[in-house]
């Protein structure tokens, strides 16, 4: 009790090491330290510390009077879950909301508002499942996306805008988005049955594509991992995991405050990816989309020569992937973005304003192993005319690999001006070495 002679300020400064929990405690001491422990600088401190908050807000974004009341609110809202996890939950959600609000507002808007604990509980009644925790949280935090209706069957150019996004070549165009609760439950009962699955099946259904291609991701409530569909998905019910299994807790743990499921160790990745900038939303206006192709590398190889640039990458197509088949077990898609410098096509100290790529020359490897040496003209029956200051040309094409991982590197071949009107000889492009891999996560 001598510490009623030490200074305000220095007992708020004791107060911010002990932390929310035992302020409260101390607060029961004496009036003096009742009203030291109702400061607002002190709850703001633990708001932003525990919550990221600068504003007193509620976990729907709703303003509360005081920084008090809204760290009371948040604890009393979350009090049957492990308070670390809540955070952790949080800080998942604001590190993709905050990156969405910058990048693609557009897909913000779609997310929506928190689930309500009753609404989760008709879904584990309806379903007949329990779902993990940190799941249940994901949910807490926003239900899903709202996609404009009108476009969801519309493929990704009328529906670009999922949270996980997608790619695009030959005519598969996917777009991948967190469904809400009601649609989880209405999907999951459809596919459990069109898959014959057995009635006591706890995977439920909590991504899909937008578009005509059936993508669906599974998020099996059992044991916290997260399935995607094979191209044997509609006949043998044949799924892979998207997530190291090392790294999921055991489900069931509700005491444990390091608890992690799939579905979580999944959006965190996608939010690190999107941050550092390995994707990007590509495109203009109402075709914006996330992009899955990676941007930056090691995973998107870059090469200038004569001063066109080519930078390729590649992604994993679970939906093509057949494991039954050996010579075609992965199936890859790649995408090539060609461009011509500033300063233009320089050739033996000649400059020219333009150049026109006439073949192609593609060595596709699994492993070490080439499975492909293609010389062939034109890319998808294009012969692009690069021009300096033009956008990108970009295209998409695919290839099936009996390995899980391999390589292709070629070169492209041009001439400066047109085809019709060359300024000069063909000269050879390097695309430079990419990878082909299985990643540990898969989108």
């Amino acid at each position: 009790m001598g510490l009623e002679s030490v200074g305000d300020l220095a007992l708020n400064t004791i107060l911010t090491k002990l932390g929310p929990e035992e302020t409260v405690k101390v607060s029961c001491i004496s009036k003096k330290f009742k009203d030291l422990a109702a400061e607002e600088s002190l709850w703001s401190l633990f708001c932003r510390q525990d919550l990221d908050l600068s504003a007193p807000l509620d976990h729907h974004g709703n303003p509360l009077p005081s920084f008090k009341a809204t760290y009371k609110l948040w604890r009393e809202a979350f009090h049957m879950y492990p308070w670390p996890l809540v955070k952790r939950v949080k800080s998942c959600w604001d590190r993709l909301t905050i990156w969405l609000t910058t990048n693609f507002p557009e897909a913000k808007a779609t997310l929506g508002k928190g689930a309500s604990e009753g609404k989760i509980e008709e879904l584990e009644k309806k379903l007949k499942v329990k779902l993990p925790l940190p799941t249940r949280l994901l949910y807490r935090f926003h239900d899903g996306q709202n996609l404009p209706s009108k476009n969801q069957s519309s493929g990704m150019a009328g529906c670009p805008l999922g949270l996980i996004g997608g790619y695009c070549f030959y005519n598969h165009l996917v777009n991948v988005y967190l469904l809400p609760l009601d649609e989880v439950i209405f999907k999951s009962q459809k596919l459990v049955r069109h898959l014959n699955l057995p009635n006591t099946s706890k995977y439920i259904v909590v991504a899909a594509s937008s578009s005509r291609i059936g993508k669906f991701f599974f998020l099996n409530c059992s044991d916290g991992q997260l399935y995607v569909g094979t191209h044997n998905l509609p006949t043998d019910a044949e799924m892979m995991p998207c997530v190291p299994q090392a790294l999921i807790s055991p489900v069931h743990d509700f005491n444990s405050d390091q608890q992690q499921d799939a579905m979580l160790l999944w959006l965190e990745e996608h939010g690190r990816r999107l941050h550092n900038g390995t994707i990007k939303v590509l495109g203009e206006e109402n075709m914006k989309s996330i992009s899955q192709f990676p941007e930056e590398s090691p995973l998107c190889s870059t090469a200038v020569t004569s001063g066109v640039k080519v930078r390729a990458s590649a992604v994993f197509v679970p939906e093509d992937a057949n494991l039954q088949d050996i010579s075609s077990k992965y199936v890859f898609a790649y995408s090539i973005r060609m461009s011509l410098q500033p300063e233009g096509c320089i050739i033996n100290g000649m400059h020219f304003g333009s150049c026109q790529l006439h073949m192609r020359h593609w060595v596709i490897s699994a492993n070490d192993t080439v499975v492909s040496n293609v010389n062939a003209e034109a890319v998808i029956g294009k012969f692009p005319l690069l021009c300096p200051g033009e956008k990108e040309f970009v295209y998409e094409s695919c290839t099936p690999l009996p390995t899980s991982t391999g390589s292709v590197e070629g070169s492209f071949t041009f001439v400066p001006g047109r085809l019709t009107d060359p300024k000069g000889s063909p000269f050879e492009v390097e695309v430079r070495r990419f990878p082909l891999q299985l990643p540990d996560y898969i989108f």
